[in-house]
């Protein structure tokens, strides 16, 4: 079923894109702003700090890069950009949205996606240059392009103040490895529909539930967790929907905990 809901989000997607390609770069309906940041006012050839800054108007949202029963995962190209070894995107922990068979993944209002930008000479500036197509929903959903270009002279490295600080909180939501690696419990569960369960020990008093996200190949879906207390240990089941049992032999899942000051993701093989 998720399947079928997805192929024909997809085709009337790429429809509505088509129709909107001339208009998408222009300023318009349900964006704020959108802009590249960078922590610094210059580079020394070092790896530095940069980040993209989206600011939606209310109610609207946009997409993580899994996105779900339907939305529109961004695409970054950074092709066009000078003296530039590499770009590496890190995803800040989205939000679950649920609504009636219908579960996707985003950010509503704004979102920083962090950069960690390599220049290739230490001598010459930087230029990043972003073509970005991306969706965002509310009561419709758009398709939208933007070209962004942002130019880091050589020199030596100085802080760049409100970019910088909000650059590091987006870090600070990017899920990273627990140094408890054995926090979780993941099995599958014993019966004829596939079913994860998860266990998530020393969740006692005062203690609020993380938001659990599995994270998995395409083609494989994962339900809206049912969430028990049990003393300290909260029980999380997932559903899994999957074209072929196959799929899911041997296949590596991440496991993200996502709380108000906490994200952790971790990784297994099934």
């Amino acid at each position: 079923m998720r399947a079928a809901r997805r192929f024909g989000f997809l085709l009337v997607t790429a429809l509505a894109w088509l129709a909107a390609v001339p208009l998408a770069a222009a300023p318009g309906m349900g964006v704020r702003g959108l802009d590249l940041l960078t922590a610094q006012r210059a580079h020394d050839g070092a790896p530095f700090l940069a980040g993209i800054d989206l600011r939606l108007a209310e109610g609207w949202k946009t997409y993580w890069k899994r996105p779900g029963d339907s939305g529109i995962p961004p695409v970054f190209d950074w092709s066009a950009s000078e003296n530039v070894a590499s770009v590496d995107l890190s995803w800040p922990v989205p939000e679950r949205f649920d609504a009636p068979g219908d579960i996707t993944y985003g950010y509503e209002g704004e979102v920083v996606w962090p950069l960690r930008v390599v220049p290739e000479d230490a001598s010459r500036p930087v230029t990043l240059r972003l073509s970005m197509f991306y969706g965002i929903c509310s009561d419709i959903c758009v398709p939208r392009e933007a070209n962004l270009e942002l130019t880091v002279p050589s020199g030596a490295e100085t802080d760049d103040g409100q970019g910088a600080s909000r650059l590091r909180a987006a870090l600070a939501r990017v899920p990273v490895p627990p140094a408890d690696a054995d926090m979780l419990d993941i099995r599958w569960r014993e019966a004829s529909a596939p079913a994860l369960e998860v266990s998530l020990a020393g969740c006692g008093k005062g203690c609020t539930p993380p938001m659990l996200i599995v994270d998995g190949p395409k083609n494989i879906w994962f339900g809206t967790p049912r969430v028990k207390r049990e003393g300290d240990v909260v029980r999380y089941v997932v559903e899994v929907e999957v074209l072929s049992p196959a799929m899911l032999e041997g296949v590596e899942l991440g496991f993200i905990l996502s709380g108000p000051d906490t994200a952790y993701v971790i990784r297994k093989t099934m």
